[in-house]
């Protein structure tokens, strides 16, 4: 099981653990009803959880999909530079004061190995939001306010470990928020930088693609409330636990416990009216999307070209036919067309079957997704009960298709039926998804 697999289903877990306590009242009707729909619900978040690991063979990879989303992506970031460059930060005059105390309240252990070590840990997050609190013309100046030079960066993440440390095992609760404000400060700048970082490198497979994503909309969630933010006290700890989750998830080990996993589902969920696997898991589908649309797009431009060339073809054949022989030029050039055009007219229909099968998995996706999101009653109320019916056989024949490396065209005839028609219910929800995560937010 991969990463993101095995964090939501830590939430799924807690979620399957409350309902199993709500259903023991219901009847034997009810109990079959509840049975169907946690069944299909934990289909389908496996099935999203095989198609981000094993989806390469038939979503077209990694590659082509982050070429696609990453002018998205990149004009997403430059939003987060903006603000860096233009916002101020209020709280910061407060939170210097505060973490001069912290470092006042060190003498408390002061004779305790860790001490010099979070001292100049607390004096290294003074120093990043001295440079928070810089001009607009001042961060100009600076190398790049997306990201740490590599030895801030290695320095930072030293300090990361030695904060992390003191909050378990040293300071008492009530130092224990300056800590905080101080691990939250350096995290936020460790996440950007490992982030832009990501971004430059591009992710390695759709499992990185998702954290980066995950990461770049925390930190967006972050930076939008450290600017709103009027005085210390108006960021919680779940604030600064989100900061916190960001940076863990975007190291090259990423970091996701059990607790931090149903403490996140919790929080977006409350915020965002969005849970977990959901919020993860859209990203795969909106990067399928914009992979299909693309696929579209150069399939008109191909189309145009074999269009055109075809003609020409069909004109030289029809001249030599009534001529009988055609010039030395025009015969060179019907000799090329012959070998040409059907090479055209094969990689023309390779394009539009590579774009009908993305097409089917992301409309399939999308409809476990919506089977994650919703409440059996919200989907009665919208008459959509197939989901419930098709979905779980459908999730395990994309599993099937993943585990194996099996591509559409390899499934029987009425396996292909059933997945084109529950794809295609959902197509259009899948752009509509596509466009609020790719292009409404920039």
């Amino acid at each position: 099981m991969g990463f993101w697999s095995s964090a939501c289903s830590f939430c799924s877990s807690v979620a399957s653990s409350v309902g199993s306590c709500v259903s023991s009242a219901v009847s034997a009707v009810g109990s079959a009803v509840s049975s169907a729909w946690d069944t299909a619900k934990e289909v389908a978040g496996k099935a999203v959880g095989w198609m981000a690991e094993k989806a390469e063979g038939f979503v077209d990879g990694v590659k082509n999909a982050w070429n696609t989303v990453k002018p998205y992506i990149n004009q997403i970031r430059s939003v987060l530079q903006a603000a860096a460059k233009s916002v101020p930060i209020p709280w910061l005059s407060t939170a210097l004061t505060m973490l001069d105390q912290g470092l006042g309240a060190l003498t408390a252990f002061e004779n305790s190995p860790i001490a010099k070590k979070v001292n100049d840990a607390i004096n290294w997050a003074i120093d990043l939001a001295k440079r928070w609190q810089k001009s607009k013309d001042e961060q100009k100046k600076e190398q790049d306010v997306d990201r740490l030079t590599p030895e801030d960066l290695e320095l930072a993440k030293r300090h990361q470990e030695n904060l992390r440390f003191a909050e378990r095992e040293v300071v008492p609760e009530a130092q224990r928020h300056q800590l905080e404000l101080a691990s939250a400060i350096n995290d936020y700048e460790i996440a950007k930088t490992d982030l832009a970082n990501a971004i430059d490198a591009a992710p390695a497979d759709f499992e990185h693609y998702l954290r980066l994503r995950a990461t770049q909309k925390l930190l967006s969630m972050a930076d939008k409330k450290f600017r709103s933010a009027k005085t210390v006290d108006d960021l919680s700890a779940d604030d600064l636990f989100l900061v916190r989750v960001a940076s863990d998830l975007i190291k090259a080990k990423p970091e996701l416990n059990k607790d931090a996993a149903v403490r996140l589902d919790r929080l977006l969920t409350e915020r965002y009216g969005k849970k977990l696997t959901p919020f993860v898991f859209e990203e795969l589908i909106a990067s399928w999307a914009k992979r299909a649309e693309a696929l579209g797009k150069q399939w008109e431009v191909a189309n145009r070209s074999y269009a055109k060339e075809s003609m020409l073809l069909k004109r030289l054949s029809l001249a030599k036919n009534i001529q009988g022989e055609l010039s030395a030029e025009e015969s060179a050039e019907l000799t090329k067309l012959e070998t040409e055009v059907p090479a055209q007219k094969q990689a023309l229909d390779d394009l539009a079957t590579r774009q009908r099968d993305i097409d089917r998995y992301v409309g399939a996706a999308e409809g476990f997704l919506q089977l994650l999101e919703k409440t059996p009653e919200q989907i009665e109320q919208e008459d959509r009960g197939y989901l419930i019916e098709d979905g779980a056989f459908v999730g395990k024949l994309l599993i099937n298709c993943a585990e194996h490396d099996k591509p559409y065209s390899a499934l029987s005839a009425d396996d292909q039926s059933l997945l084109t028609a529950y794809a295609n219910i959902f197509q259009m929800e899948s752009k509509i998804r596509m466009k609020s995560i790719l292009e409404v937010m920039i």
